[in-house]
């Protein structure tokens, strides 16, 4: 995380501030719209199902470009 621009916000944080689900966030995730070490990284690097954090910058830019 170190030297990546932005605050990291756990995801009710970012659902919250995004008005989506979490259903709706992990789904974006899924289809890779939303993709690792950009917009979200693992809070426990080493544990896969560790919780995750969000960039809300990276994630604002990433649902406001268009779609091929």
């Amino acid at each position: 995380m170190a030297g990546q621009a932005g605050p990291w916000i756990s995801t009710p944080e970012l659902c919250a501030e995004l008005a989506i689900s979490r259903t709706t966030l992990y789904r974006w995730r899924q289809r890779r719209v939303l993709r690792q070490g950009l917009h979200w990284v693992r809070k426990n690097p080493g544990a896969p199902r560790s919780d995750h954090l969000w960039s809300p910058t990276a994630c604002r830019a990433a649902l406001n470009e268009p779609q091929a």
